[in-house]
């Protein structure tokens, strides 16, 4: 049951994505809607897929750790703080070639800033479509590479075993839609 609330939580936000795109800059929704859509379309498949494949009749959830325990967070703010000073020396010394590093890196921990950043960036002429689309998928795709790796961090390995498959689907075809899109 937590891989298939993971899954659909992570549907869920490139439907947040679709609307914010819409709500701060629409006339750019057309070029950043279709891949984004793509994205949240493929996850909604997999969550599906996570839902029917699993057995019937087993509500009990693995064993896990406290998430309130000392270790756990302190490795969370860690890594947190870690992103934010990355963020700030990539914007500092990378300029505008940068941009790519720095929605990686401002993905890892919060895809809606990046998002309505760029948005607004595109709708005021700054930025190109193209790139903006490109931007946001960048940065949802290094979300899920975040959240694997909490997961891998402070989850149980059998929660792991269940989302990274599915997550690596989305990452390959996340790359696919910036490769050939």
């Amino acid at each position: 049951m937590a891989a298939i609330a993971i899954m659909v939580a992570s549907t869920v936000v490139f439907a947040r994505l679709f609307v914010e795109i819409a709500i701060v800059a629409p006339a750019f929704l057309p070029v950043a809607g279709a891949p984004i859509l793509a994205i949240l379309l493929l996850l909604g498949m997999l969550s599906a897929f996570l839902w029917f494949q699993g057995p019937r009749g087993q509500n009990e959830m693995p064993t896990q750790e406290n998430p309130s325990e000392l270790k756990p967070a302190l490795l969370f703010a860690l890594i947190y703080a870690f992103v934010l000073i990355a963020i700030a020396a990539a914007r500092e010394h990378l300029g505008h070639q940068g941009l790519y590093v720095v929605a990686g890196l401002a993905g890892l921990t919060d895809v809606d800033a990046i998002t309505l950043s760029t948005s607004r960036l595109v709708s005021l002429g700054r930025l190109s479509m193209n790139d903006g689309w490109k931007l946001i998928v960048i940065a949802s795709m290094s979300n899920l590479v975040f959240k694997a790796a909490t997961i891998a961090l402070i989850g149980h390995p059998r929660l792991l075993a269940k989302i990274a498959p599915l997550y690596c689907v989305a990452l390959v075809a996340g790359v696919l839609l910036l490769a050939l899109w």
